[in-house]
This record gives C-alpha cells, structure tokens and sequence, in this order.
C-alpha cells in the first residue's frame, strides 16, 4: 500500500475517533489528530528501529557462529595430522 493510502486511512480512522469520543463529550487527542499521526510515527519508527537491531543482531550471531565452526574443523584436522 501507498504511503499516501496508508496516510489516508489513518485520517479516517482518527476522524472516526474523534468523531465518536466528540458524541460522548471527550477529547481524545488534546492536541488534534496532528498529536495523533506524530505518536504512530514514532511507533512505526521505533518499531523499525528495532527490528533493524534485530537484524544486526542476528546477522552478527549467525556469522560467529559459522567462524566458531571454521575453528573446530581446522583444530580437529590439525588433530589429526599429529
């Protein structure tokens, strides 16, 4: 999906909200829907973030442990020509 279309069916959500905690005499966001699309904007970002470590993380671990097995061979082959 767009990000355009994502963007959109955001703002209708949020007017949806609005519009419903207005009928029941509440203000669910204090700063406007603005507040609103700033917060899932760091959600989004943070959620990304983390992921990113994720990866890295992961990328890192799976590389050590193929260099620890390249070590284990090379010392059971050097055990071996003793």
């Amino acid at each position: 999906m767009a990000e355009s279309e994502v963007e959109a069916a955001w703002r209708a959500e949020f007017g949806r909200i609005r519009d419903t905690a207005a009928f029941h005499g509440g203000n669910v966001f204090a700063d406007g829907p603005k507040a609103a699309f700033r917060w899932s904007g760091d959600e989004a970002e943070a959620r990304r973030l983390q992921e990113e470590h994720t990866h890295h993380y992961l990328r890192w671990t799976f590389l050590s442990t193929v260099a620890v097995m390249i070590v284990g061979l090379i010392g059971v082959c050097l055990s071996f020509l003793d």
